[in-house]
């Protein structure tokens, strides 16, 4: 059981790399400079280029993928640009929640299920046992 465990975790690693340069690509492909965008319509040549070299959009795109992978890795998600507080925070505010409501939602789907599975079972073959 351990060796299936370990080998379908391993198997995770090539799909997580083939869906991280996926995005990645979708992002870099996206039209628009993001440099641009955030600085705005009056934003001067060097605003922009201070931007992405702040935001190291400057470097080469290998570099700029094994970055981001490196920092995913680690934890570090980056800061988020709308509020200016890391995103790792964000998310951690969030997760109560989002817990609460998955908790709830597994409570609702369980009753109904098992409700639903005992009356099937009494009534076998009737038409609520087919439906």
């Amino acid at each position: 059981m351990l060796s299936y465990i370990i080998r379908r975790l391993l198997g995770v690693i090539p799909v997580m790399l083939v869906v991280g340069i996926f995005v990645f690509s979708l992002l870099h492909l996206a039209p628009g400079d993001p440099a641009a965008i955030i600085a705005g319509d009056n934003a001067t040549p060097e605003s922009i280029a201070k931007i992405r070299t702040n935001l190291g959009l400057d470097r080469p795109l290998l570099e700029q993928f094994a970055t981001w992978g490196w920092s995913t890795l680690k934890g570090d998600l980056g800061v988020s640009m709308f509020s200016g507080i890391p995103v790792t925070t964000l998310v951690e505010q969030r997760m109560g929640p989002t817990i609460s409501l998955t908790i709830t939602t597994l409570i609702v789907a369980v009753t109904i299920a098992v409700t639903l599975g005992v009356l099937a079972a009494w009534k076998a073959g009737s038409l609520l046992d087919r439906a």
